[in-house]
């Protein structure tokens, strides 16, 4: 019989410090996203199988409490394989069951409690002892100024965010009182470890073996058992799923790629996880369907990210207009291709409702590059068109001779320059075309002025060939009056014909032989109107009772013949007044010298030697000529 000392009587296992602190600084990461101006400090302790959490702010802020414990319970429920397969098992064991509370620093009451009751328990992953003691270790003395808050006190079945201050101050006595400037992790003691003193016995290696036997049957077993979903609840496939539903919840409010890119990497994780499951596992097939489902996704996350891949490149390019036609055709494709990889996610993917937001706007992207490229292409049509009819315009004007020919130049340089003038300035055309317009603008207005001079030379030119044939045909029927003003016109049309153009040289002849027409015509009718006049005079002159004579008008010279009557009436009065009749004789006299004077005058006026014919025309009586 083995016989030993008294032993103390064992005390609660308290979970290492070191492990406490890990959690706790864990969790004071996740609380960084709140709207806090200091950073909650966080403490914890294993009491009585509760995980007991508490977190401490200075006086001047106090956080709201529902945030803070709902922030601490979504932590605790993701804790990542990493952190919980360090923990002890009393800690994982004790997450089941986690009591969080809020204090303000030096303060030594709570003012708000939370009984957070995890939906599935976590268990932790032991490692396997290298070796295994005959010796049990010692209990650890507990925690120095533990959470010694009973939960009996604060009733969980409240209000979930309830006072302390209501509740018995004498249960939270325990809650350590920590000033702002010596937060310290709290630490643990360990008193010395008392063992039982052995009793020499001949059974004593037979004992000591078969205890050892035993400890390694256990040992052999607990780590079998401890090996990953080997029994009970599986926690990869458990963590797994739990990233698959934040990843589906990503999608689901993702507004941009970044969002997607991190359910893509919860996702990525999920799948790792599962490859940790197993093959020997009861979870494993479970845990392949699993793995094959995330990997659909993942692809299709993919095929969405490759999709914002492209629109972003597409985008990027589009940013520097214009874009020439390789350009904005490679911009085109990329945004085909992004909606293309759009198209592929099917209505039943949490991915559907972004994929069709994106496509709305991929759409309506491709739609105006493709109406870019529709301009870009049209400019450069219309450049290659400007030239090429730049070129016939500049043939035509080199052997234009007529007005006609000058219009087909002017009209062929108008296309080339309106074929320019349509080329939009969001095209790479654009640079090129005002730069032509200034070099085809001003042979425009060349071609337009000549042509307007071809046309006015040839009007002038036909008007002066019309108004001389005019002319001519008036001298023929003596009308020397219309002839001088055809003749007039004729020259007037002749010289605005102007130099230069296609009528200009055969202008130049007619300007000659017009103005000589026109002076003689002048001098026909100066002749003409001078006869009328001399006609008139004479008429006057020779008109009476009797009559004294009558008159012809050749063009060197004016015969005048006295009448029968004039003369038998001239010679009654010189008989007369050889009879004494002076006064008859007298009148006769100077009715003669009356009529010489008008005649002298009329050959004066006239221009014109004038002879004077007796009765029967065979006697020349006189003559006058002009200036005597």
């Amino acid at each position: 019989m083995l016989e030993t000392d008294s032993s103390p009587s064992p005390v609660e296992s308290a979970t290492p410090q070191s492990d406490l602190q890990r959690l706790a600084q864990y969790l004071q990461r996740q609380l960084r996203s709140l709207p806090l101006a200091e950073p909650l400090q966080i403490q914890c302790v294993v009491k009585q199988g509760n995980l007991m959490i508490l977190g401490q702010h200075p006086l001047t802020e106090e956080p709201q409490a529902p945030a803070v414990f709902g922030a601490l319970q979504q932590a605790l429920q993701t804790l990542p394989p990493a952190l919980l397969n360090g923990l002890a098992p009393e800690t994982v064991k004790a997450l089941t069951h986690v009591k969080l509370y809020l204090r303000a620093l030096g303060q030594r009451q709570p003012y708000a409690y939370h009984l957070c009751e995890l939906a599935s328990p976590v268990t932790s992953v032991p490692e396997v002892p290298s070796t295994v003691s005959t010796e049990a270790a010692a209990p650890l003395a507990e925690p120095i100024a533990a959470l010694d808050m009973d939960a009996a006190a604060l009733n969980p079945e409240r209000d979930e965010y309830a006072s302390i201050e209501q509740d018995d101050p004498a249960n939270n006595s325990d809650l350590p009182l920590t000033k702002p400037s010596d937060l310290i992790p709290l630490e643990l003691e360990e008193p010395p470890v008392v063992l039982s003193k052995p009793v020499r016995s001949p059974l004593l290696p037979w004992l000591v073996a078969g205890v050892g036997i035993s400890i390694i049957a256990f040992g052999s077993g607990l780590w079998f058992m401890s090996r990953p979903c080997m029994a009970g609840a599986c926690e990869p496939l458990q963590s797994a799923q739990a990233l698959s539903q934040q990843s589906t919840q990503t999608i689901q409010a993702a507004k941009t790629g970044q969002a997607l890119q991190q359910a893509r990497q919860q996702l990525a994780e999920a799948e790792r996880i599962l490859q940790t499951v197993p093959t020997w596992s009861s979870h494993h097939n479970e845990a392949q369907a699993l793995q094959q489902t995330y990997q659909s996704q993942v692809e299709a996350l993919d095929r969405v990210l490759a999709a914002e891949g492209k629109a972003t490149t597409a985008t990027q390019k589009s940013q520097t207009l214009p874009l020439s036609t390789a350009d904005l055709q490679t911009t085109q494709a990329l945004w085909r291709d992004a909606i293309a990889q759009l198209q592929t996610i099917p209505q039943t993917d949490a991915l559907y409702a972004f994929a069709q937001q994106r496509l709305t706007a991929y759409t309506a992207n491709l739609a105006a590059i493709s109406k870019l490229t529709s301009a870009e292409q049209q400019a450069q049509k219309q450049l290659a068109v400007a030239k090429e009819t730049a070129t016939i315009a500049t043939t035509r004007q080199g052997i234009a001779q007529t007005p006609e020919n000058w219009q087909l130049v002017q009209s062929t340089w108008q296309v080339a320059v309106n074929s320019l003038r349509q080329i939009p300035t969001s095209t790479t055309s654009y640079a090129e075309s005002q730069q032509l317009l200034s070099d085809y603008r001003p042979k425009l207005a060349a071609a337009r002025d000549r042509a307007t001079q071809e046309q006015i030379a040839k009007r002038a030119f036909t008007q002066a060939l019309a108004l001389a044939q005019k002319a001519d045909a008036a001298q023929r029927k003596n009308q020397w009056s219309q002839a001088v003003i055809n003749w007039r016109e004729a020259l007037t049309n002749a010289k605005q014909v102007p130099s230069g153009t296609t009528y200009g040289e055969p202008a130049q002849p007619l300007v000659a032989s017009y103005t000589t027409s026109l002076k003689q015509a002048e001098a026909r009718l100066q002749f003409a109107t001078a006869m009328q006049r001399t006609r008139a005079d004479l008429n006057r002159v020779c008109a009476g009772s009797p009559k004294l004579c009558s008159f012809a008008i050749a063009s060197d010279v004016i015969r005048v013949q006295f009448t029968p009557s004039y003369e038998r009436a001239l010679r009654t009065a010189f008989v007369v007044g050889r009879s004494g009749d002076y006064g008859t004789l007298g009148g006769a006299v100077n009715h003669i010298e009356t009529l010489q004077t008008a005649l002298q005058t009329i050959a004066n006026n006239a221009g014109l030697p004038m002879e004077v014919y007796s009765a029967d025309g065979s006697e020349l009586i006189g003559s006058f000529n002009p200036g005597n």
